[in-house]
């Protein structure tokens, strides 16, 4: 096989890339950058329920997961971009995706599940896999709040005229 570089940029490449090693070292990130999203994912949550999350949470949790994992489950830490997430939840957002209605999912559940992919990945930083977490740069779906509707002070004094008439059972 016929070398593609000449010697000179061979020796320069070679010197960038143990430039930019040498600077991960001394930042602490770790050499083995092979963490793929699923197996690091599952570790954080063995953590977490070995810390004493609530049962209900870590359960929930990995109902979430169910739909992570097929989309990003395969992506090392390193190579993990904020494009990937947002293409994550644009399909969480897509009609199929909810298993009850078959409709979409509310934006509420799509920020569930982007606040266990930043947990993980906090995890991450802290663990020094990865220099800082994307998910801060992801695009998340706005949440809409619904108008509360309270009763008017005349409806309840009314609802309370009703319930004197009524026997004590009601």
């Amino acid at each position: 096989v016929l070398p593609t570089w000449k010697e000179e940029t061979a020796r320069k490449k070679a010197e960038a890339f143990a430039s930019v090693f040498e600077k991960e070292c001394k930042a602490g990130i770790k050499s083995d950058n092979r963490q793929k999203f699923t197996a690091y994912c599952e570790y954080v949550l063995k953590l977490k329920e070995q810390r004493g999350i609530k049962h209900s949470t870590i359960m929930r949790y990995k109902e979430l997961t169910d739909r992570i994992y097929p989309v990003i489950g395969h992506i090392k830490l390193i190579d993990l971009r904020p494009d990937h997430l947002n293409d994550l939840y644009t399909l969480l957002s897509s009609d199929g995706q909810n298993k009850r209605t078959g409709g979409k999912l509310s934006a509420k559940t799509v920020l569930e599940h982007h606040r266990l992919i930043s947990t993980v990945l906090e995890q991450a930083v802290k663990d020094c896999f990865i220099p800082f977490n994307i998910a801060s740069r992801a695009i998340l779906p706005k949440v809409t709040h619904k108008e509360v509707s309270y009763f008017q002070p005349e409806e309840v004094y009314l609802i309370r005229e009703a319930l004197e008439k009524e026997s004590i059972k009601w």
